[in-house]
């Protein structure tokens, strides 16, 4: 699509629209980590405020008290984004933090790994365990290539490079840029399902990942043709200003809020680390245009789905039920601070 943006009806109010979108987040009942907890730490902690010292407490409790992340077969869902936004606030004050951080590198490190390159997600848990799944690509790269970063060791960029890319290579359709949920190693076939979210996460997985690695890391050059890749499939299947279908390319579908706010964010962080054309803000501002409208007063963002897991048809996720989750919240948050921190408007 080539329309502009439309300001929202009455310009909307970033510090109160961030104040109430925090608020709301950092009240969600979290039970354990999972995909979505990453996002909303790093969001939360973002904003700042008592809802940013409830997620680094939360972050910082996790740390010193959690079991052996090699026997925890969802240690790599474990925040290690946000762990690592703690480690640079502390500085050497919390030792405790970085150790927690190379730990869960060492297990990200040792994760079991199928016939053709990838991680799978979940190889403990029958059904699954062949599986591999587009929602590690936000959690796995960031983590090791911003753990580079912090630490000066550059394997952790090596291992996070290698690492996304081996996941875009089984899940990305070299037609439409676009991604599948997921991909089965035991067959070798991707279940061919362009998940909305599943966009997302692979849009930050990418994004983050090339802007914490150095400038001449072999693997930006692959990253960078992936992400223009998808951003194409990202435009090419807008559904309406903002807008996309839960699959995205599935018009039957309904539109699902997380994916514009994924959009919104990492189409604006990809443009602001000039990881693509600045001729690509349009898009992400209609993304957030659409996203800020769907706010409610209280900071909640509905018509987001549930936890979804790897299903066969377009069927699977057009039936899935919405409501308000932390992988919304997450998103759409981390992109009105990151709005408001530019001096930019909603």
């Amino acid at each position: 699509m080539s329309t502009r943006a439309e300001a929202p009806p009455g310009a909307h109010d970033l510090t109160a629209l961030v104040t109430a979108m925090a608020a709301t987040t950092a009240r969600y009942p979290y039970r354990r980590w999972g995909f979505g907890e990453s996002i909303a730490m790093e969001a939360l902690l973002a904003a700042g405020g008592e809802p940013g010292a409830w997620a680094a407490r939360v972050i910082e409790a996790w740390a010193q008290d959690h079991a052996p992340l090699a026997s925890d077969p969802l240690a790599h869902v474990a925040p290690g984004v946000p762990l690592l936004m703690r480690v640079e606030r502390a500085g050497d004050d919390r030792d405790d933090l970085l150790a927690c951080a190379r730990e869960l590198a060492t297990v990200l490190a040792g994760s079991v790994v199928g016939a053709h390159g990838a991680q799978i997600h979940r190889p403990d848990l029958a059904g699954w365990e062949n599986e591999v799944w587009v929602d590690c690509m936000h959690l796995d790269g960031p983590f090791l290539a911003r753990l580079a970063r912090v630490t000066g060791e550059e394997h952790h960029a090596d291992t996070g490079a290698a690492i996304l890319l081996s996941h875009a290579r089984v899940l990305q359709d070299e037609r439409s840029g676009l991604f599948s949920h997921g991909f089965d190693d035991a067959s070798g076939q991707p279940n061919a399902v362009h998940w909305g979210r599943g966009q997302g996460w692979a849009l930050l997985g990418l994004v983050d990942t090339a802007a914490e690695l150095p400038a001449g890391h072999p693997a930006r050059a692959e990253i960078r043709q992936r992400l223009e890749a998808l951003i194409d499939g990202l435009a090419d299947t807008e559904a309406a200003a903002g807008g996309w279908h839960t699959v995205v390319d599935a018009p039957e579908t309904y539109i699902e809020s997380s994916v514009g706010a994924f959009v919104a964010l990492g189409v604006g962080r990809a443009v602001r680390h000039g990881l693509t054309s600045p001729a690509r803000q349009e898009l992400a501002d209609r993304a957030w245009v659409a996203t800020a409208n769907r706010v409610t007063a209280d900071g909640a963002m509905p018509g987001v789905s549930d936890a979804t897991p790897v299903g066969q048809d377009v069927a699977h996720y057009g039936d899935r039920p919405v409501g308000v989750f932390p992988w919304g919240q997450g998103p759409a948050l981390l992109a009105a601070v990151e709005r408001l921190n530019a001096g930019g408007v909603a």
